[in-house]
């Protein structure tokens, strides 16, 4: 792994660790409710996860499925968009909808790989 990288990755969650610490010493010496507060953004979780799939090019489609679930949930509770308990059933779209982004992915590179053949095969 690239050392900048390690270094971005201990960086960030010591950065985690030190704001929920902080977190939980506020809210023992106060009369603060922190965690229940911040409980309700955790779909921010869900969008960042997701534009940083579609940034990074990793899985588009997955990355606009996090967005989307996300949204809906920050929706739901800053707007009182009214989600129907029959939403549930449809999570298999998921699915089906992640195994058609994964085959996508593996025909084009299979495909450029194909195309790295036949010119590897032309230069010869």
């Amino acid at each position: 792994m690239n050392n900048s990288v390690e270094h971005k990755g201990n960086w960030f969650f010591g950065l985690i660790l030190l704001v929920v610490g902080v977190g939980f010493i506020i809210e023992n010496f106060t009369n603060l409710e922190i965690w229940g507060k911040l409980w309700t953004l955790w779909p921010v979780i869900l969008v960042v996860w997701g534009i940083k799939e579609i940034w990074q090019t990793k899985s588009t489609v997955f990355g606009i499925i996090l967005v989307a679930i996300g949204s809906i949930f920050l929706a739901h509770y800053f707007f009182n968009l009214v989600i129907s308990r029959n939403i549930w059933k449809f999570w298999p779209i998921l699915i089906i909808v992640l195994g058609i982004d994964q085959i996508y992915k593996a025909w084009r590179e299979s495909k450029r790989r194909t195309k790295g053949k036949v010119k590897e095969e032309e230069e010869i």
